[in-house]
């Protein structure tokens, strides 16, 4: 079976790139196959597939291949129901599902996306907590999302909820662009217009030295941190300031 040896070939590689050769691959291997059940290539198929962001056709490949892969695929099943915006159906596969660092990592998302902004706070505490299990990098992305949370818990009127060490940016939230507005966002919440000035700033110029986005993504990440700092401004009776600030948003557009 030559394409069952691409695979394996496939499966082999460190980092796989190529999400449409993969699922090429993957598809002819199990059209091939003598039993048509190659779980290795009914899997490798659905990881591809969500690669390629294309949620709909893996939930439709899961059913597709019987019991067995879904009971393998938990996992990917329940992350293609939460892009789907099938946010019960997503919970419902988790909580089957072994509670790996991948699972907890798309019940926080599940969680954020249904407003439980606390079991979300919750759960990227945990992770950050247990950071040592976790990959190289992926500090930051959940303190980004432990702020946002965070933030959306003060907008809500439960900042009570959020730890006050938390309410308090460190050195870590002002290192990259993201943390310092989701940080500059709890203190807008908070009205502490002042620190949320000091925040969007820092995160305004991280983002425009950014050499990891190309001018088109800087100009979308930026549109949101302007229309604060012009908000900010406007409450600390900037006026001027503010709109200047919003001149530039409508000149990007």
């Amino acid at each position: 079976m030559a394409e069952l040896g691409a695979l394996n070939s496939l499966l082999r590689s460190s980092s796989i790139e190529d999400h449409e050769e993969a699922l090429r691959i993957a598809d002819a291997a199990t059209k091939s196959s003598r039993s048509g059940d190659d779980i290795t290539a009914h899997h490798t198929k659905v990881v591809a597939l969500l690669k390629l962001d294309r949620f709909d056709d893996a939930l439709r490949a899961i059913a597709a291949a019987g019991n067995r892969l879904e009971d393998l695929c938990l996992l990917e099943k329940a992350y293609a129901l939460y892009k789907t915006g099938q946010l019960s159906e997503a919970e419902a596969a988790l909580d089957i599902a072994a509670k790996s660092r991948g699972a907890r990592h798309v019940a926080a998302q599940i969680a954020y996306r249904a407003e439980k902004f606390d079991h979300a706070a919750t759960i990227y505490r945990e992770l950050l907590n247990a950071a040592d299990e976790g990959l190289v990098g992926e500090e930051n992305d959940l303190r980004i999302n432990l702020l946002a949370a965070d933030a959306q818990l003060e907008w809500a009127g439960d900042g009570h909820r959020v730890p006050s060490n938390e309410k308090q940016p460190g050195r870590e939230e002002m290192e990259a662009f993201e943390t310092a507005y989701n940080a500059a966002c709890g203190c807008l919440a908070r009205g502490d217009f002042a620190k949320a000035a000091m925040l969007l700033k820092r995160s305004r110029d991280l983002c425009e030295a950014s050499e990891d986005l190309g001018d088109e993504e800087k100009k979308t990440e930026l549109v949101p941190i302007i229309v604060q700092q012009a908000y900010v401004s406007t409450k600390l009776g900037k006026l001027e300031e503010a709109a200047a600030l919003q001149n530039v948003v409508v000149l990007d557009e």
